[in-house]
């Protein structure tokens, strides 16, 4: 289970890729945000944003990855 520091980190990370969506952007600052609440928090909330927003997710995470970004967190 990850810290909160490297779930901050990697969300930092994630924010740092080019051309995200706004609502990317804002779907990335939230789960930003929760992660200072731990790992469950966390947890459940990219669980909820999964569910409710799989194309945005999906979009915002291959751009990361085609941009090198992204490549053990989020899975």
């Amino acid at each position: 289970m990850p810290s909160k520091e490297q779930i901050v980190k990697a969300m930092d990370e994630w924010l740092s890729t080019e051309r995200l969506h706004p609502a990317e952007i804002g779907m990335i600052d939230q789960l930003r945000t929760v992660a200072e609440y731990g790992w469950s928090s966390f947890r459940a909330s990219a669980l909820m944003f999964r569910e409710t927003m799989p194309d945005i997710v999906i979009s915002a995470v291959t751009k990361a990855r085609k941009q090198g970004k992204c490549k053990e967190w989020p899975q």
